[in-house]
């Protein structure tokens, strides 16, 4: 498995040394794998120290939450591994003043006892010691007690809390009541879509297929309560809550933190929209988001998926979790925008798109359209697979993303806006304009509009006509993008299709004939855009690695030409 490491057993001393390089407020214990806060005070001045960690391999946790106002020491194990009794008890001795110190340890047997006996060696010398447990996964309920479940993410919330009360300078019994209150009202519950590889580690500890997902996971690699069928973001949220929101019997009315975590390979668009989600269902239940955050706060090194935690408020917590730090993985602010939309000054609504009275003319025009443009709209979501395919080997990957908010643009123009030819073009370069992002919205909208433009004075135009429209079409959009046929655009399949229609129809042949000559000069010719060398757009960059399989943009010209192909009359 690539890795950016030097070697896989100084893996986290090499991390620990990164880490202390970007924080000049902390340093590394000795030849302990330990990072502690530097400049603390003397010890009869020094607040209740907090100490956490546990195995590597789930940063930022824990080095990043060092600081003042959360963490005075995080312990480092190995990979996944428990830290050694002794580094836990010499991170006592560099932080614990007068005051003591409170160990927050997640619940996995071998902390349990490491911390554990590091505290019993620091209280035989006359050091005051507090351990809290965290143990949040919810997912164990109804297997084993509470006490005996994992901690895993919603632990950040505890950090944070437990810090911003020793800061205020609270005794050691203070601190360790606020946070065990925390833990209290703490619950997690997570799902992996894959596992993750060790440092040094040929493979990944577990694999999912394509079509399972992991629920109830822990954060050291290990499987989950449950495999089942993948679900939408949705669904999924709505399952990891709902178990959350029964285990802490949350009710209407009451007040939560919210956690969206990141298990070390999810991007932050998918935590939004988890976020997103979670935030809904919340609302629904009439239970107040006064704080959320969506990032990746404790990870499971390189493991595609998210946690979710949920802690219940109450003013002090909440006053807690906004007070200052300076650890730098806690991102402060959380606070909840709850009025997200505004209207755009000047712009109509989508639905206002191209509206216009309809007469019997009208009428009979947006029977003819509308149909034909449906057509065109399916066949772009049944393609939206392969057009993502064919831009993923010589672009971003956005093309059929693209064709289907395209799609979905088409099929939303109300009928009102299909009463003439050119108002139907004009509607349609207005809707694309606004769906597509990226390239392909201004190309095909400046095509529309060309066109629309084109058309004005027909009312009722011919087919010659139509392929006038198209030809000018075309050149817009050579003229915008600065392409020309052979460059490996969809213009190598719209000019070929355009010149098709047009001999076609000079030649003699009706309308309904010379479209289908069309449609197949257009499918030959994106075909043979596999052989061609980019000269214009993304693929450029490819050169001659983009040979070999044919252009997206290009094929997707020639799926919504085929689409209209039975809607071409003959005459």
């Amino acid at each position: 498995m690539k890795k950016l490491i030097n070697d896989a057993s100084a893996v986290v001393r090499e991390m620990l040394e990164g880490i202390a390089r970007q924080a000049p407020h902390v340093a590394i214990l000795g030849n302990e794998n330990v990072l502690v806060r530097q400049a603390l005070p003397e010890p009869s001045k020094r607040s209740v120290a907090l100490i956490s960690g546990g195995g590597s391999g789930h940063e930022p946790a824990h080095g990043r939450y060092v600081g003042s106002g959360m963490l005075s020491a995080a312990v480092c194990g190995e990979v996944f591994t428990s830290p050694s009794t002794d580094a836990v008890h010499a991170a006592i001795h560099a932080t614990a003043g007068d005051n003591g110190a409170l160990l927050i340890v997640k619940n996995y047997t071998g902390d349990r006892l490491n911390f554990g006996l590091a505290a019993e060696m620091a209280r035989s010398e006359g050091i005051p010691v507090e351990i809290v447990t965290v143990a949040d996964d919810v997912s164990l309920r109804g297997r084993i007690e509470r006490h005996q479940r994992r901690g895993i993410a919603g632990t950040v919330f505890v950090h944070k809390i437990a810090g911003a009360a020793a800061a205020q300078g609270r005794l050691l019994n203070e601190v360790a009541a606020i946070a065990r209150r925390t833990a209290e009202n703490l619950g997690t519950m997570g799902v992996a879509l894959d596992g993750c590889t060790l440092p040094g580690a040929e493979k990944a500890g577990f694999h999912l297929a394509d079509d399972e997902i992991e629920l109830g996971l822990g954060i050291h690699g290990e499987k989950g309560v449950e495999r089942t069928a993948p679900m939408k973001a949705n669904e999924l949220t709505e399952t990891l809550l709902a178990n959350i929101i029964e285990d802490l019997a949350l009710k209407s009315g009451e007040r939560v933190a919210l956690l969206v975590n990141g298990l070390g390979a999810t991007p932050e668009m998918e935590l939004a929209v988890v976020l997103r989600d979670a935030f809904e269902s919340l609302k629904r239940r009439n239970i107040s988001v006064e704080r959320a955050w969506a990032g990746t706060f404790l990870s499971a090194l390189n493991m595609p998926g998210c946690s979710i935690s949920v802690l219940r408020l109450d003013d002090e917590m909440l006053a807690l979790l906004d007070a200052d730090t300076e650890a730098r993985a806690w991102p402060g602010g959380g606070a909840v925008n709850h009025h997200i939309l505004i209207e755009p000054a000047g712009t109509a609504p989508a639905s206002e798109i191209g509206a216009a009275a309809m007469d019997d003319n009208g009428r009979a025009w947006s029977g003819k359209i509308k149909p034909a443009l449906e057509a065109v709209a399916h066949a772009l979501i049944d393609k939206e697979a392969i057009l993502t395919e064919l831009d993923s080997k010589a672009g971003d990957g956005d093309l059929g993303a693209s064709m289907k908010r395209a799609a979905e643009a088409i099929l939303a123009v109300p009928p009102t806006a299909l009463v003439a030819p050119d108002k139907a073009l004009a509607a349609l370069g207005m809707a694309l304009r606004r769906a597509i992002a990226g390239s392909s919205g201004p190309f095909y909208a400046t095509a529309l509009v060309r066109a629309a433009r084109i058309l004005a004075d027909h009312p009722h135009p011919t087919a010659l006509d139509w392929a006038a429209a198209m030809r000018g079409a075309a050149d817009a959009i050579g003229e915008l993008g600065g392409a020309k046929p052979g460059d490996r655009t969809m213009l190598d399949a719209l000019v070929p299709a355009v010149d098709a229609f047009e001999r076609e129809l000079k030649s003699g042949y009706d309308a309904s004939k010379a479209w289908a000559g069309a449609v197949s000069a257009a499918e030959s010719s994106a075909e043979a855009t596999a052989h061609m060398t980019p000269r214009a757009g993304r693929a450029s960059y490819l050169g001659a690695r983009a040979i070999g399989s044919p252009d997206g943009g290009a094929v997707a010209i020639a799926c919504w030409l085929k689409a209209l192909q039975p809607y071409i009359a003959a005459s």
